[in-house]
């Protein structure tokens, strides 16, 4: 591990240790619940203010990128990359956002769509980069000489 990694770690913590003192502790949680629940509000507020159109693009969107997704973890799959855990996670979590009982037909003016499109583009970026930073014939073994 790089000195600059450690050292960023460190920077992490420290930041963590003055935001946990001006916040405190016991009310962090609360804190970055109450901003989520802000964040989410305007969100679909300006959702709302668009209209269907937009709406509709972003659920457009989000499972096409959702898609784009799937066939990078298989390309990556093939090349013996790590990427079923990642799989894994991105789906469950997309599932969570859009897929609920009552969530296919919801009117949060598309806030959970929005939300969906930003974890599947995360996602396919970080599977592009994994992808991109590997020879076509291996994984991680044959990158280091083994």
């Amino acid at each position: 591990m790089s000195r600059n990694t450690i050292g960023l770690i460190w920077v992490g913590g420290l930041l963590g240790a003055v935001l946990l003192t001006v916040v405190g502790p016991g009310t962090l949680g609360t804190e970055l619940g109450l901003a989520l629940d802000r964040l989410v509000d305007s969100t679909t507020l300006a959702l709302a203010q668009v209209g269907d159109p937009l709406r509709e693009m972003i659920r457009g969107f989000a499972i096409a990128t959702y898609g784009v997704f799937i066939a990078l973890c298989v390309v990556a799959r093939r090349r013996h990359l790590p990427s079923m855990a990642t799989a894994v996670a991105v789906t469950l979590v997309f599932l969570f956002l859009v897929g609920s009982p009552r969530g296919w037909d919801r009117s949060l003016h598309g806030a959970h769509w929005l939300l969906a499109l930003l974890l599947n583009l995360a996602a396919s970026l970080l599977m592009t980069r994994r992808l991109a930073g590997s020879p076509p014939g291996g994984g991680a073994g044959r990158r280091f000489g083994a």
